[in-house]
């Protein structure tokens, strides 16, 4: 994910201190996935060793549950091209690992990766990870939106958005992290579409237009954005406006693309240019809403 929406001012920096200060004496772990790859016990950060290892935690991590075999972690970390050492190095890689996260004290039970016949196995015990913290946000607050609990799908997109404070695993190379950072960014982005349509539904119009414009500043092609923001400018008696961004975004589509805006935008911006009524009462959560199709995964 290329970096979060709109966070509050204060929100990286005051969870950041209470990972680090919160029950003092704590051994438990805290491993951050998005931004660069950072794991801590207590609040002490652990050196987590060469790039490939690094890589390799991270390909563990991304795959929770699942076991990965050692020609299938090989690709994942160096793709057709690996040395003849790859799994000599993976080998190395897990021993220096297993060390490092291996539970503390208090009855801590640390992170613990397991060997079977099928490969590698990462159990993260009772370690605090904020990339499965985010999914379980998100799959939750998406299923909220589709079954009508809109103020708690709200509540729980919102919560996950700040979670979201950079690339997944960043700086960290191999074909699976790059592939992961694709799938990851098209669904990050895809919750802000469903909480943008919530916060609209509630008639938080306001509250979505500096989301909006963020969103379509950042990702000028995609359109459910900026027919979102249009439809809260208009709803936020900031009609001008919606037609500017229009006139803009059709611009630009015809300058870089030589194409046209998509139907859904053409249809708003003709029933804006009407000063169409019902544009105030339009649903603006969809029936094709992806909660019905993510489970959460941890």
């Amino acid at each position: 994910m290329s970096g979060v929406l709109l966070r509050g001012r204060d929100e990286p920096d005051e969870r950041r201190a209470e990972d680090a200060t919160d029950d003092g004496g704590s051994s438990c772990l805290t491993i951050r996935l998005f931004g660069p790859l950072h794991v801590s016990r207590g609040a002490t950060s652990l050196e987590l060793g060469p790039p490939k290892q690094r890589a390799l935690l991270a390909v563990l991590l991304l795959r929770p549950g699942m076991e990965t075999g050692v020609d299938q972690m090989t690709e994942a970390l160096w793709g057709e091209g690996c040395p003849a050492y790859a799994k000599n190095l993976i080998q190395k890689s897990v021993s220096g690992l297993r060390a490092l996260l291996q539970p503390g004290g208090d009855g801590e039970r640390g992170a613990v990766i397991h060997w079977s016949g099928g490969g590698y196995r990462l159990d993260a015990g009772d370690a605090d990870v904020d990339f499965y913290t985010y999914e379980r946000l998100a799959v939750t607050g998406l299923a909220a939106a589709r079954d009508g609990r809109l103020q708690e799908a709200s509540e729980l997109l919102e919560r996950a958005r700040t979670m979201s404070t950079g690339p997944l695993v960043e700086g960290l190379d191999g074909p699976m992290m790059e592939r992961e950072r694709l799938f990851r960014q098209e669904r990050f982005l895809t919750d802000m579409e469903v909480l943008a349509e919530v916060e609209l539904q509630l008639g938080r119009h306001r509250h979505a237009v500096p989301l909006l414009h963020y969103a379509v500043h950042k990702y000028p092609l995609r359109e459910r954005f900026a027919w979102l923001l249009m439809l809260a400018l208009h709803r936020s008696d900031r009609g001008s406006e919606a037609l500017v961004l229009y006139a803009q975004h059709r611009a630009r589509l015809v300058a870089e693309l030589g194409s046209e805006p998509g139907p859904a935008l053409r249809a708003l911006h003709a029933r804006l240019l009407a000063q169409d009524p019902q544009l105030m009462e339009l649903p603006t959560v969809r029936e094709d809403s992806p909660g019905d199709r993510y489970r959460v995964p941890f």
